[in-house]
């Protein structure tokens, strides 16, 4: 059986649960809020530009956004920092925070600028409309595993939660063993010394 889409997924779990009255919808949410913002592999990644105008103290971060992976201005990147160490004029900033929805800068900018942002991009939700992503696309067990152990918390089942719970291990797994041979194969990850 394949698992394309949202009512692939839906007739897949049925046919798992043997049961005509689930409230699918509501499992396939709960499943989703539990991975949703921590699943993590290359292809959630995004890259976005953003404007930031001269004198502006912060500027939104991307509503999916779930972990910044890079923030650059000019090319040059800034070093996270803790919020009570932004406070310097207005000038070249070397730090951000992030507060909130927020990134806050060291200093205010001096002119517009624009900053370039990578980041993990929270898993979409599936709906009607948008049947599939790329995390159903890709790694389809991550999903069903994920709504059959939602299922098994519904029906009270807790034989049925370890088992899929146990696969659903295995499943992520999988998927952060592809992230990270994805992320960086034919190549050993170095690191470099600054004097």
């Amino acid at each position: 059986m394949a698992l394309a889409n949202v009512l692939e997924l839906k007739a897949a779990v049925a046919d798992y649960a043997v049961r005509s009255d689930l409230p699918i919808n509501t499992l396939i949410a709960l499943a989703e809020s539990k991975f949703a913002s921590s699943v993590k592999h290359r292809l959630c990644e995004k890259h976005v530009e953003i404007a930031v105008a001269r004198d502006a103290a912060s500027f939104p971060l991307p509503v999916d956004f779930q972990e910044g992976r890079s923030l650059k201005v000019n090319h040059r990147p800034l070093t996270l920092a803790s919020i009570d160490a932004l406070n310097a004029p207005p000038g070249e900033t070397e730090q951000y925070a992030i507060v909130g929805n927020t990134v806050r800068l060291q200093s205010r900018p001096a002119k517009d600028l624009v900053v370039a942002l990578t980041y993990y991009a929270r898993v979409p939700a599936l709906t009607e409309a948008a049947s599939t992503n790329w995390l159903l696309a890709t790694f389809p067990d991550v999903y069903l595993y994920a709504v059959l152990v939602e299922y098994a918390i519904w029906a009270n089942d807790a034989d049925k939660q370890a088992t899929y719970a146990a696969l659903l291990g295995v499943a992520l797994g999988n998927l952060a063993a592809d992230h990270a041979r994805g992320s960086f194969s034919g190549s050993t990850l170095q690191t470099r010394r600054f004097a």
